[in-house]
């Protein structure tokens, strides 16, 4: 038989967070039931696997084309706990970004470890099992293959592993957001401010703009109104410049500085994508390096 050799390389081919849970799960069958729970997967006798919450229910077809409905619950974190992990998660953005990627951070569970809660369950009473089949071994058959088809779900969605344990995506992702240090929002609303050139500031009035559209292309370029001190002061500060020899002392910026703030950015199974972005950064920083842009007569 090739049951075994397939289900292997089914195994192989997960992210290390479905493979885990589908272990946890195969490591309470007994043999026989495990046996036959891969061989309905194979035979694809799995018709349905909805979640809601905690819960998963799905729909079997067995032999003589019996119908089953195995069902497993996963034991919930209280919002108490999922406060301080959620804390945790907001304190450092690669989490989310990783997460936002489709992959699940390998640190993750040491995150949950820190605060005495597990990703995975771990004991009994973290699971609860049960099927419309008459046998009484739980995992069952069945339940084997609703949950080889369940970790399909989590390999490519690592939110709803999270889910299992009672945070949705958007309320997790949401509270990351609610939960993150002030200092980023007042350095991101900081530069806000310095990038804005207010109107009556030494930088001058620009005249509006026409308001019909057939004018738009046709119209001169507008003026701009400068006062006579920042006339001058323009002036003399332009012949500063030109006299100035540049600063041969000025430290170097690096292109990728944004990239190395924000921690590794690691996705399975391609590793840490900074090593990918770093050459684009450093295209986007050197003056002509862009392709240039035209606009043809008439466009």
């Amino acid at each position: 038989m090739t049951t075994e050799p397939d289900a292997r390389g089914r195994r192989d081919r997960r992210a290390w967070w479905s493979s885990r849970f589908l272990a946890l799960i195969e490591g309470m069958s007994l043999p026989e039931s495990l046996r036959a729970g891969r061989a309905l997967m194979r035979t694809e006798a799995v018709l349905s696997v909805r979640r809601s919450g905690n819960l998963v229910v799905a729909m079997v077809r067995d032999r003589g084309d019996e119908l089953y409905k195995p069902r497993l619950a996963v034991r919930t974190f209280g919002d108490a706990d999922w406060g301080r992990l959620e804390d945790a998660l907001a304190a450092e953005a690669r989490y989310a970004a990783a997460l936002l990627a489709g992959s699940m951070p390998a640190d993750l569970e040491d995150v949950f470890a820190a605060h005495e809660l597990s990703l995975f369950p771990r004991r009994a009473d973290d699971l609860a099992m049960d099927c419309t089949c008459t046998d009484w071994q739980r995992p069952c058959a069945h339940l084997v293959a609703a949950c080889h088809q369940l970790a399909d779900t989590i390999d490519l969605d690592p939110f709803a592993l999270l889910a299992l344990r009672g945070r949705e995506r958007d309320a997790l992702l949401a509270e990351i957001r609610r939960r993150r240090p002030r200092s980023t929002s007042h350095t991101e609303e900081t530069g806000r401010r310095s990038c804005s050139w207010p109107a009556g500031s030494a930088g001058g009035t620009a005249e509006p703009l026409p308001t019909a559209p057939s004018a738009f292309w046709t119209s001169p370029v507008p003026a701009v109104r400068s006062s006579p001190v920042s006339a001058s002061q323009s002036s003399r500060s332009l012949a500063g410049r030109r006299s100035s020899a540049p600063d041969q002392h000025a430290p170097a910026v690096r292109p990728d500085i944004l990239l190395q703030l924000c921690g590794p950015l690691v996705v399975e199974p391609f590793g840490d994508l900074r090593d990918e972005l770093r050459p684009a950064y450093r295209i986007f920083a050197t003056p002509g390096a862009g392709p240039a842009c035209s606009v043809e007569p008439g466009m």
